[in-house]
């Protein structure tokens, strides 16, 4: 079993502003460390979380409802992620009592001012994270939301960091070894815990690349109205045909021997029905996202392609159509990178996808996810004699540690073969 923890420390609060301690005491974040909590949000808005831990304090709370807002999950309260107990130095200036404040941190022990000691707090942190683990399944992604010396503790005594060498490097860098909102990424694989990374500012945050394999299978909506006639059809929409409702038909037969484990279809209605038709007996419904609409042509949507047959041609081969009301190359490229960024980070290694989409949105995936030529593939397809996006068309690929490639370019559902 395999579980992957993304820990975070709550952003700056009023009593860190204002220099006075905090354990099991809370004060509200202050501007700034929501400000830290959003930037945290930014930072891990492409990591999918099964589930979210936090310390029942208002400051974790709150930190992590900003990290995980809009998302269907809700964080569970773990009462033993809470801080550290500082006794009855809660709520005092660090600069009350410096000697005795000073004897107390050095030795990790404030059981003289009826706080917690070094040893409970090891044995705290310890069964806390084998509960969190206990109540995770395998491949989970985890967000823990939690404070600075239960991180502290957990990477000394858990993660096997030594905090006294990181600290001393994080200061010569003039930074903090364990940043207000900052994050770290660890791993729970056959019974031990690993780092991923260390403890950083949110805005210096890289996700680590995933070693998963996941796989995608790309359809072409069934044939429309516009599409027997003839007529460009971006962003604007016509139905299926009865020819492209038996096509789409076709691609879900072709497909019946496979579970996919999530969908995704583009919001146009002749992509989301072909989607309809193929997932009808599969565990999964579609999910809309305008990401995996068709090209937007502007002017040119509804024209008869055929009466602008030079100018569409020079246009497909500059992604073009940002001049006439349209969108351009890029545009369409964030898009591409955009949905399946969302669609592996969601997924479990070994996971299959469905895309249901359109015929220039998988020649522009083929152009900047896989570098071909738009001319030099629809040579090659028709030296094979094969059509360049046939309607209910299928496209195999593969994701696998941090790239992408081509399993099996788009066949009509009659000719597809599982590879």
């Amino acid at each position: 079993m395999k579980i992957t923890f993304y820990y975070v420390c709550h952003g700056e609060t009023l009593f860190d502003r204002k220099g006075r301690i905090s354990g099991v005491s809370d004060s509200p974040l202050s501007r700034l460390g929501a400000i830290q909590a959003d930037q945290a949000r930014e930072a891990l808005k492409d990591v999918w979380f099964d589930k979210a831990f936090v310390s029942p304090s208002e400051r974790t709370v709150t930190t992590a409802e900003i990290i995980i807002g809009g998302r269907n999950l809700k964080p569970e309260a773990v009462e033993d992620l809470h801080e550290f107990d500082f006794g009855r130095y809660e709520g005092t200036r660090f600069t009350s009592h410096p000697d005795e404040l000073r004897r107390c941190f050095e030795a990790q022990d404030f059981s003289s001012v009826d706080g917690e000691t070094k040893a409970k707090m090891e044995i705290r942190v310890r069964n806390t994270m084998r509960t969190i683990t206990n109540m995770c399944d395998d491949d989970d992604r985890v967000l823990i939301v939690s404070h600075a010396m239960f991180e502290s503790f957990l990477m000394e005594k858990v993660l096997n960091v030594d905090v006294d060498v990181l600290t001393k490097i994080r200061e010569k860098e003039g930074n903090s070894a364990i940043p207000s909102g900052g994050i770290m990424v660890f791993t729970f694989e056959d019974g031990r815990y690993e780092v991923v990374s260390l403890p950083v500012e949110a805005q210096n945050f890289r996700k680590p690349v995933e070693k998963k394999t996941v796989r995608f299978y790309y359809v072409r909506h069934g044939e429309t109205l516009f599409n027997m006639w003839n007529r460009m059809q971006g962003w604007c929409d016509s139905p299926l045909t009865k020819n492209g409702v038996g096509q789409a038909e076709a691609a879900a037969d072709a497909l019946k021997h496979v579970r996919f484990d999530k969908a995704y279809t583009s919001t146009s209605q002749r992509a989301a029905r072909t989607a309809a038709i193929i997932c009808r007996y599969q565990p999964v419904d579609p999910t809309p996202t305008r990401l995996l609409k068709e090209v937007n042509f502007g002017d040119f949507e509804g024209v008869v392609s055929d009466s602008w047959q030079e100018e569409i041609r020079e246009r497909h081969m500059e992604e073009r159509w940002d001049d006439v009301g349209g969108e351009n190359g890029e545009d369409v490229k964030q898009r591409i990178f955009s949905i399946l960024d969302r669609a592996v980070s969601q997924a479990k290694d070994g996971d299959t996808i469905l895309l249901v989409s359109h015929g220039t949105y998988y020649l522009n995936m083929l152009r900047y996810v896989f570098n071909i030529d738009r001319e030099e593939y629809f040579v090659s397809r028709r030296k094979a004699g094969k059509q360049g996006m046939p309607n209910g068309g299928i496209f195999t690929f593969e994701y696998k540690d941090g790239f992408y490639h081509v399993l099996q370019l788009m066949e009509a559902p009659e000719d597809f073969k599982e590879v």
